[in-house]
């Protein structure tokens, strides 16, 4: 019998590399960017595939996604001042370290 386990681990991502993790996590979701909730596992996840988590190398699939979770139970969404941020949304705050006033009236502009 197979079964697949995931261990609490705590790991550190510079903050200054978020934005580009970000950036390539939009990227590969394409149009879905801005509907999809954003979630830590999607920065994650794109780190393990650009080699900054060696440690995490076995959990590349041939295919080149990544067999990781971040979260118990499922990835929670991430949240700016109490709202919930598509990749897109995330990646706009990251870039220009707006507030999410920001991103919401470029938006409507």
């Amino acid at each position: 019998m197979q079964v697949k386990v995931y261990v609490p681990k705590v790991i550190e991502i510079p903050s200054e590399y978020l934005p580009a993790l970000a950036k390539r996590a939009a990227d590969s979701l394409g149009d879905r960017a801005q509907e999809v909730s954003a979630t830590r596992g999607h920065l994650v996840r794109q780190a393990v595939q650009d080699g900054l988590l060696r440690e995490f190398d076995t959990l590349v699939n041939e295919d080149g996604t990544v067999d990781l979770v971040c979260d118990p139970g499922m990835e929670i969404p991430l949240e700016l001042e109490s709202k919930t941020l598509s990749v897109s949304e995330l990646l706009e705050a990251l870039q220009y370290k707006r507030t999410w006033a920001d991103v919401k009236s470029s938006e409507a502009a």
